[in-house]
């Protein structure tokens, strides 16, 4: 029974169609390249960091199922003005509130999957539903990709309507819930999803309240706080290509919108299958291992990127797009070791150190899209590129430097690749 899905998994097929899939390629569309072009989608995704408020008021109160319908109707309000508005800070608050209504329904995603069934199927559910995101993800890049040229304000009514459906599908099928998402185990699973499907369901995003600040204060040992930096290093420079990679490519390179969605969704798909291995590799080798493996093949990747983003070729931008798809199929590396990182630096407060990586992972989300944006806006997507590179090569010295070194994992890894 607990590998089937319901009719209520489809709201979340469609959350996650609109908010990691139809939002990271339509609001920094809509701004039409200039500074906003970040700033909008940082707004959006800084809203994870009211999961845990949202969390914890389900949790007292025993009403997921309403965090899920209200959250998506919210949502859905939120986006359907954005038809008519291009820039500015209407365009930017109603992102936020938008980022406000996904963020609520997805803190309710992990507890209601898991009602009803005993704590041996617990992981099997959460990874079920995660895989029903990431495959709304991949839909929602596609469509994105090709409404946004020509259809962009039918894109976001689209965006409206999923969401609104997604509302409409819980009200009927979504069940009550009193299981607090807490007890879920914390490792278990990655999410599934590049960059843009960061914010969206998580595994066991800790539902804490501010009365227990004190308590994730207290666990930030000094190897946490260290991961935790890297980590924020890292992840504000991928995002900041992320975001900006549909206007640079539209723009600089006039390519029609559904070309840089479709490098992302194949990218994702790809990744999606390596989970299993991936997951492997990191109980053989270890988890700082494999996240110095993964930040250095992105460190590759994106100097690889700079150079061809200083090229003027004709091949420069079909080779770039091959480059992001590749950016993408690389992130199961640091999705599994950065949760089993969270895990084993705190193992007697596992719970508050995945709550810390959520947050850092949203700030640094927000963080890159508004920078990127702003220094894509001001210098070009050359210098965005430079910049983004020296700061993943930033993380990856000094994930040398605190965990040690990857060669023999690279090494061990490749040749069980060939």
């Amino acid at each position: 029974m607990a590998h089937k899905t319901e009719a209520w998994f489809g709201c979340y097929l469609l959350i996650g169609l609109a908010q990691n899939g139809m939002a990271p390629i339509l609001l920094p569309l809509a701004s039409h390249g200039g500074t906003d072009s970040g700033l909008s989608y940082a707004a959006f995704a800084l809203t994870g960091l009211f999961a845990p408020i949202f969390g914890s008021w389900g949790d007292r109160k025993g009403r997921h199922r309403d965090l899920l319908i209200w959250g998506s109707v919210l949502a859905a309000i939120s986006f359907l003005p954005l038809c008519f508005l291009s820039t500015g800070p209407a365009f930017i608050l109603l992102a936020a509130i938008a980022g406000l209504g996904v963020t609520a329904a997805t803190t309710a995603g992990n507890v209601l999957a898991i009602a009803g069934f005993g704590e041996e199927f617990w992981n099997e559910r959460i990874a079920l539903l995660q895989r029903v995101v990431s495959t709304g993800q991949v839909l929602g890049l596609v469509m994105a990709g090709l409404m946004a040229a020509r259809y962009l304000q039918i894109a976001f009514a689209f965006t409206f309507v999923s969401l609104f459906g997604a509302a409409a599908l819980a009200v009927v099928y979504a069940p009550a819930s009193t299981v607090r998402a807490a007890h879920a185990k914390p490792l278990a699973h990655a999410s599934v999803g590049g960059e843009a499907g960061a914010p969206g369901i998580q595994q066991n995003s800790h539902h804490a309240s501010f009365a227990q600040l004190a308590v994730f204060i207290s666990v930030i040992s000094r190897p946490l706080a260290q991961f935790l930096l890297i980590w924020f290093i890292s992840y504000t420079a991928m995002n900041g290509i992320a975001v900006i990679f549909p206007v640079v490519m539209t723009q600089h390179y006039g390519m029609a919108p559904v070309m840089p969605a479709l490098a992302y969704a194949l990218g994702v798909c790809a990744s999606i299958l390596t989970y299993g291995r991936v997951s492997r590799w990191t109980t053989l080798y270890g988890a700082g291992k494999i996240l110095l493996a993964g930040l250095g093949l992105r460190l590759m990747l994106f100097a690889a990127l700079a150079l061809l983003s200083l090229l003027r070729t004709h091949f420069a931008g079909p080779a770039i797009l091959i480059i992001f798809a590749l950016i993408q199929f690389v992130w199961p590396l640091l999705a599994i070791s950065t949760i089993a990182m969270s895990v084993s630096l705190a193992r007697q407060a596992r719970g508050e150190s995945i709550g810390l990586y959520n947050a850092t992972s949203s700030i640094a989300s927000a963080a890159g899209a508004a920078i990127g944006g702003i220094i894509f806006g001001l210098y070009g997507f050359s210098i965005l590129s430079v910049a983004a590179g020296l700061a993943v090569a930033a993380s990856v010295l000094l994930a040398w430097l605190w965990f040690g070194t990857a060669r023999g994992a690279i090494v061990q890894i490749a040749s069980q690749v060939v």
